[in-house]
């Protein structure tokens, strides 16, 4: 686990950012061995964003299993190394993102097709 220091501020103080951060550390302080993230980075600004992400390729680096779930094809493409994408309750394909396009991507989302690289 990382070295947490103690801080005087109230949760409730801190911004969303620092909000998404604190509830994924409470989640690695107690040894999660995987974290399951639903859309980590609504609602949170530019800069934000960059810090939740900074986090989560941290704690991939790290080893940590970590199972995004996320509208955001950029997010999902800089974040994870596998994608699943459904459409209407069916599993539409997975595929590896590093051999696929965000249009690959977005052609499941929306016309349900899978990309000969899908499984």
């Amino acid at each position: 686990n990382p070295n947490f220091r103690k801080f005087h501020v109230p949760v409730s103080a801190l911004s969303g950012g620092q909000r998404q951060s604190v509830a994924i550390a409470r989640a690695v302080y107690f040894n999660a061995k995987i974290l399951i993230m639903d859309e980590p980075t609504a609602a949170l600004g530019p800069h934000e964003t960059q810090m939740v992400a900074d986090l989560i390729k941290e704690l991939k680096a790290q080893g940590l299993g970590i199972f995004l779930i996320d509208h955001d094809i950029h997010s999902v493409m800089q974040l994870c190394d596998r994608a699943a994408v459904m459409k209407n309750g069916e599993l539409v394909g997975t595929v590896n993102v590093d051999e696929v396009t965000d249009e690959d991507i977005l052609g499941m989302i929306i016309l349900g097709k899978k990309p000969a690289k899908a499984a």
